[in-house]
């Protein structure tokens, strides 16, 4: 994460605190400016409000790559199940089930009788 990409800024926080949280600027809210994402932290000090503010957005840029990257998978999966003809090998000599959309093996026992086709995605 580039430090030109984001945007920082101080405010006075909300919520109890009398005369201390009315004259100090300890809230800290962080934007990254390419995604949009923001993060806001409310802290007693302003240094311990941009850390947790950072590390807030660190976190949530993560999962939007998880987001994006398991989105893809589930568009690539869903292709290759529309795009053949056949989806499951099932070898009872060498006891194992192939599925050809995921490109998988698992037992043959493990499928039929206790019923775990998940192994195959």
């Amino acid at each position: 994460m580039n430090k030109k990409d984001l945007k920082i800024e101080y405010m006075r926080g909300t919520g109890p605190g009398g005369q201390h949280r009315n004259k100090t600027s300890s809230a800290c809210r962080i934007t990254h400016i390419p995604t949009g994402i923001s993060a806001y932290a409310d802290e007693r000090s302003q240094h311990t409000s941009r850390k947790k503010a950072l590390q807030e957005l660190k976190n949530r840029l993560v999962q939007v790559k998880l987001d994006e990257k398991a989105q893809n998978k589930k568009e690539k999966r869903d292709k290759a199940i529309h795009d053949t003809k056949r989806i499951r090998t099932y070898d009872y000599k060498k006891q194992i089930v192939y599925d050809h959309r995921t490109n998988k093996q698992a037992p043959l026992k493990e499928v039929l009788e206790k019923g775990k086709i998940e192994l195959l995605w």
